[in-house]
């Protein structure tokens, strides 16, 4: 693919691929196939507050992956899910979060100033995933949980390495990896007690709640795929959307102020998960529309998020749009418990390639390849110019 920077934006086409064959006009429709769509932003939101709504959409396997994921609180119901939760629901306080957001800023800058440098030697192109993305995400979640920085780089490694995986074999590889990792993390916490980190707090937690080591594990892991793979494909994401049409880039290095919005606004036009499944337990009506019991239903999140009822000129890009209440963390019970944890890290990430690095374009000729991630989709690269 030859980037001009004049077609459209090529997630926009893949979107409007996808969404051209659905029927708009009914916010909630049910497939020849029997699954119900849900299109429409409130009746979404309805849904996904309905705590009679079950989130148990998932037969699990009999691989350890399988049984490592069937135990995240992102699958649980009603006591189960709050159970699970509140091992982490109120770790994310301001005071962390802005140490954290300091340390991601300094962390991009410098690996940001490298690109500077080899830019000014005469290297300019450089795969923006693998040089910043990655690292930083990976730095930023083992800081959070309070792993070692010597471990960090295996965590690292493992994220990047399950958001590429297609085979159950290779699953089955990362979670004993990952399993046995964790496993030695908290029994060195157990041996000699650690202050810092979300590690010996869930640890301690869990004892409280009467959680099991398994529980624990599995939601460790799912702070890692999450906070590492969802981080560091929106960042890829929104970068080339803004680089894509560079006066959105130079808007941005023109006034930092529209950051905070733009990133809102990237959030809505390119929701790292689009769908989110559910099943109802029962008769449920949504909107004007009954859904029966034990139905299958996908809740749409790319489309509810450009419902002209709730967003005025929805596919357009409004980098300083104000009222901006797309569903891209979701909604109710479920609403994404590290969704201040991500908008810390893209802010951080996306000021310091405005500071560091504010004439960055794209490469002029890039393949642009997405592949299906366990939490949404990401490019496998970005080629960008560094000057």
């Amino acid at each position: 693919m030859v980037i001009d920077h004049v077609g459209q934006d090529p997630q926009d086409e893949v979107a409007a691929r996808f969404y051209r064959r659905i029927d708009r006009s009914r916010a909630v429709q049910q497939t020849d196939e029997g699954l119900w769509l849900v299109l429409g932003h409130p009746e979404a939101v309805q849904l996904l507050r309905d705590r009679s709504v079950s989130s148990m959409t998932r037969t699990p396997g009999s691989g350890i992956w399988d049984q490592v994921s069937s135990r995240f609180f992102m699958f649980k119901d009603a006591q189960q899910h709050l159970r699970l939760r509140r091992m982490v629901s109120d770790c994310f306080t301001p005071a962390r979060l802005a140490e954290l957001k300091a340390v991601i800023h300094r962390a991009a800058c410098d690996r940001l100033d490298r690109l500077g440098d080899r830019a000014a030697a005469g290297e300019r192109q450089a795969d923006i995933m693998a040089e910043v993305a990655y690292p930083v995400a990976s730095d930023a979640i083992c800081r959070l949980l309070g792993v070692s920085p010597a471990e960090s780089a295996f965590l690292g490694r493992w994220a990047v390495s399950l958001s590429r995986h297609t085979t159950d074999e290779q699953f089955n590889r990362s979670a004993e990896e990952i399993l046995a990792f964790f496993r030695e993390e908290l029994s060195a916490h157990r041996e000699t007690p650690r202050g810092s980190g979300l590690l010996p707090i869930m640890a301690e937690r869990a004892l409280a709640l009467g959680i099991d080591d398994d529980e624990l594990l599995a939601t460790c892991i799912l702070l890692v795929v999450a906070g590492f793979e969802t981080s560091a494909n929106f960042f890829g994401n929104m970068l080339l959307s803004l680089l894509w049409r560079r006066e959105r880039f130079e808007r941005l290095v023109a006034d930092e102020t529209l950051v905070a919005p733009a990133i809102e606004e990237l959030l809505r036009l390119h929701s790292p998960a689009h769908v989110v499944m559910r099943r109802t337990t029962g008769a449920t009506v949504v909107g004007d529309t009954v859904i029966p019991a034990d139905a299958q239903v996908a809740v749409l999140l790319g489309l509810c998020n450009r419902d002209p009822r709730i967003f005025d000129d929805p596919d357009a890009y409004r980098l300083d749009r104000t009222s901006n209440p797309h569903l891209s963390f979701s909604q109710g019970p479920h609403y994404c418990v590290g969704a201040s944890l991500a908008r810390v890290e893209l802010e951080a990430m996306l000021r310091a390639v405005l500071d560091r690095l504010p004439l960055l374009s794209l490469h002029a000729e890039q393949p642009l390849r997405w592949s299906g991630r366990f939490l949404g989709r990401g490019l496998d690269r970005l080629e960008v110019l560094a000057s």
